[in-house]
């Protein structure tokens, strides 16, 4: 690479004392190689690399769709559906999943406003921060290192390292890259305060850098409350590299955004309490204070291990389960691999302070979410890695450098770094596919942790959607296994029994959830109604029925409907039939009070009547399965049985798998003398499993087929 003048220094006392600290180094080791410059030419390069490498590794990312949070915070999000004033004021004011990030939520405002959910768009946006974020690694790490090289590297590692691939393919992580970019920024303007100094060290107010860092730092706590840590970056930069030592000096410096940082921190906590994210107590009463402080060690000491070797990478690390009572022995031993690298870092600093700051740079960082005040179900997650990355990478730009400019390694630098560049880049593609979607993407997490709730609830709720019950039971229930209840989960195995007519089961999940979240569950109530009903337990149907009705202002077609089933059980048509007739003038196309209504035609014996509703029933709703049925047998009792057999064709087409339809032609042919066709009927019913129709045939000795 080209060479011109050396790059600028943050303060004159600090470039002598990493200039001493250099020599002191060089003393003992042959270096043959001179600093890279940065030169434009060298730059362009870096730019070059940095973005074409992103790019290659986030590509699958933009074939991906939404998943896990992506549903609530844009999918499933009614405040992005419409553009008003009201539901701008929500994005920027509500709580979202335990977090306040109105900056964040604008962003996914533009974005719905235009695009609406089309993914790969959020996907773009990601990526295009994403590699800002790498370019301002880079301007903050070869300023305070006075080393392009050093910068360098931290950037192209910071920007395709697979750890990263969770806060940059995963769009609900917005906040996560978006924050970074208002951080890196700030701390930018705050080292272009730092050069304006004066020899003192003493406070400019009036430097215009200081209050664009401010700024700015507010626009990054906005964006996510992770933020808050940067007042304390900043002292630490002040006192390791910047030789600004007196504390009370530069913590009244600070102030302001101390204060900011206090202000956001409340809020957060706030955030956390409402959502019920904070799981102190969860935690604190299913382990230890020794436990816990061994696992606190042991996701710092796996976060620098996937650093170096990034494998196994997960979308969530679960708690440790204690089959026998304790924690794994793995827990207890990373204690170990903790003071190698402490110790490492303090002998290794004593020689370069940039390594002492790489090192506090991390615990700072990762503090908030190192779970040493548990908030959620997970000990760690590579999205945590994200910004707390930048103090690690650097230290091993500062070993790439080292090896550089030392005479036995030089020569092999290059093809070093090309197999790094290159093994990183495929394995972050590789990993952006497994965001492609739910199932990709927890797969591989409960092939590790087969019994963690997080998982199975996850898949259970991937199935749900792809209408697979039988998948989405089996995960529902393998979740329900555990301590983890949720009114969600209830709910959603009380619909899979309710359409496998289990009822009693569907009542005993509809009123766990109910009990679980009384409000928010507020409309199972008539789903409740709709589950007594069918377990014979009218005065119960009603009683839910009607709590649903006083909850919606009588404005719940469904809840209406219920009762008016109830109370014609009971023997009450009269009564019945205002509760069906409130439900179609709330909802003229909801088929299922009309089928009811021509029930109570056919008690009275008005089979015109009947037949009419039962019209109007399949006018609003082709797919009204019991309508074909009730009409096929409504045209029967009139003798109309060749319009029976049509309607009942016709339902057969609508439902593809109901062989019932087949069984009653089949009948209806053999009644009328037609055998051949009445047998060719049966067997279409065989073949759509119709168990009547398999009797039917077999007690006559007809072939199945």
């Amino acid at each position: 690479m080209a060479k011109s003048k050396p790059s600028s220094t943050v303060k004159p006392q600090s470039a002598k004392s990493v200039e001493t600290q250099s020599t002191k180094s060089a003393s003992t080791v042959n270096f043959i190689a001179p600093p890279i410059e940065n030169t434009p030419r060298n730059f362009k390069m870096l730019l070059g690399i940095i973005i074409g490498a992103t790019f290659v590794a986030y590509l699958p990312g933009f074939q991906n769709g939404f998943v896990w949070d992506d549903m609530f915070y844009i999918v499933n999000d009614e405040d992005l559906r419409k553009v008003s004033f009201d539901n701008f004021y929500k994005l920027i004011s509500d709580f979202y999943l335990g977090n306040w990030h109105p900056l964040t939520m604008l962003t996914y405002y533009l974005e719905y406003t235009l695009v609406k959910d089309t993914a790969w768009v959020y996907h773009l946006n990601n990526t295009i921060i994403h590699v800002l974020n790498s370019i301002l690694v880079f301007k903050v790490i070869e300023k305070l290192s006075k080393n392009f090289l050093v910068g360098a590297v931290t950037a192209v590692l910071f920007a395709i390292h697979p750890l990263h691939v969770e806060s940059v393919v995963w769009a609900a992580e917005r906040k996560d890259v978006l924050y970074t970019l208002f951080l890196l920024l700030s701390f930018r303007q705050y080292l272009k305060y730092s050069d304006a100094l004066e020899e003192s060290g003493k406070t400019q107010w009036n430097n215009k850098h200081l209050w664009f860092a401010l700024i700015l730092f507010v626009l990054s706590c906005f964006s996510k409350g992770m933020a808050v840590i940067l007042p304390v970056v900043f002292l630490l930069t002040d006192y390791f590299l910047l030789n600004r030592r007196n504390l009370i000096q530069i913590g009244i410096e600070k102030a302001p955004f101390f204060l900011i940082s206090l202000i956001f921190g409340l809020i957060s906590i706030k955030a956390q309490s409402e959502a019920g994210a904070n799981a102190t107590k969860v935690i604190s009463s299913s382990y230890s204070l020794g436990e816990r402080f061994f696992m606190i060690n042991y996701g710092m000491l796996t976060y620098w291990l996937k650093m170096l070797i990034p494998a196994n990478m997960l979308a969530f690390y679960p708690y440790p389960q204690k089959p026998t009572g304790v924690i794994p022995s793995s827990y207890y031993s990373s204690f170990a691999g903790i003071i190698v690298i402490a110790l490492l870092v303090y002998f290794l600093g004593r020689r370069n302070k940039l390594v002492w700051w790489g090192g506090l740079y991390f615990l700072i960082v990762i503090f908030p979410v190192s779970q040493v005040l548990p908030v959620g179900s997970a000990l760690m997650a590579d999205r945590y890695f994200y910004v707390s990355s930048i103090g690690p990478l650097m230290l091993i730009g500062l070993f790439a450098n080292y090896l550089y400019q030392k005479a036995s390694t030089n020569k092999a630098f290059p093809s070093i770094a090309t197999i790094v560049l290159l093994a990183f880049t495929f394995l972050s593609f590789r990993q952006s596919t497994k965001w492609k979607d739910t199932l990709t993407l927890f797969t591989p997490v409960f092939e590790k942790y087969p019994n963690d709730p997080m998982v199975t609830s996850n898949l259970g709720w991937y199935w749900f959607l792809k209408k697979d019950n039988e998948k989405a039971k089996f995960y529902f229930e393998e979740t329900h296994k555990t301590n983890f209840k949720t009114a969600d989960v209830h709910t959603a195995l009380g619909q899979i029994y309710f359409d496998e007519k289990k009822y009693k089961l569907t009542v005993e999940n509809f009123e766990a959830a109910l009990k679980l979240k009384p409000e928010e569950m507020k409309n199972l109530h008539w789903m409740l109604g709709g589950a007594y009903f069918y377990t014979g337990e009218y005065d119960k149907a009603i009683a839910e029925s009607q709590i649903a009705l006083d909850k919606s202002d009588n404005k719940n077609q469904f809840a209406n409907n219920i009762m008016g089933l109830a109370l014609c059980k009971k023997g009450d048509e009269v009564e019945g039939r205002k509760y069906y007739e409130k439900a179609l003038s709330l909802d003229p196309k909801f088929a299922d009070p009309y089928v009811n209504i021509s029930t109570i035609y056919n008690h009275q014996g008005n089979h015109e009547k009947e037949i009419e509703v039962l019209q109007k029933a399949l006018k609003v709703d082709k797919k009204a399965m019991t309508a074909y049925k009730n009409l096929g047998v409504a045209y029967k009792t009139q003798g109309k049985w060749q319009d029976a057999i049509k309607i009942w064709e016709q339902g057969a087409q609508m439902d593809a798998k109901d062989g019932s339809f087949y069984y009653n032609i089949g009948l209806e042919y053999g009644q009328h003398g037609d055998i051949p066709n009445g047998v060719k009927a049966m067997q279409r019913a065989v073949a759509r499993g119709d168990s009547n129709a398999i009797s039917f045939l077999t007690v006559r000795g007809i072939p199945l087929k």
